[in-house]
């Protein structure tokens, strides 16, 4: 009976070695109050250089008639080669006029939007 009797201390040991194991060393130091600081941080986003300038190159439109095809086909033929003819009519040509408006607009837009975030990320106190 002497052996049951020391196994039963043995075994009470056993489950509370776990508990004082796990409580560390907690249980000796002072609880430190958690400090909460707002720290603000300046964005630092490179702005990119703008892209050079469109540099388009001339074209020619010619405005031939039946009056003026024979001679135009003479001298066009001399200073280029063979005559190839695209043709466009006047409507046509006022839409392609009008879709180029239109184009423009939708850049200078986007130009006015990129200047803006520009403006938003440029590090404070900064002149242009």
């Amino acid at each position: 009976m002497r052996e049951r009797q020391s196994y039963s201390g043995l075994w009470k040991f056993f489950l509370v070695l776990p508990l004082l194991l796990s409580s560390g060393c907690s249980s000796f130091k002072d609880i430190l109050p958690v400090e909460i600081k707002t720290v603000e941080i300046e964005r630092s986003i490179p702005i990119q250089n703008r892209p050079r300038p469109l540099s388009l190159n001339d074209i020619h439109i010619y405005v031939v008639t039946e009056d003026t095809y024979a001679a135009f086909k003479q001298r066009f033929e001399k200073q280029n080669g063979v005559l190839v003819f695209y043709t466009l009519s006047v409507r046509d040509y006022e839409t392609l006029s009008l879709n180029m408006a239109e184009l423009k607009r939708f850049l200078e837009q986007q130009k006015q939007i990129i200047v803006y975030y520009e403006d938003a990320v440029a590090p404070t106190g900064s002149v242009k």
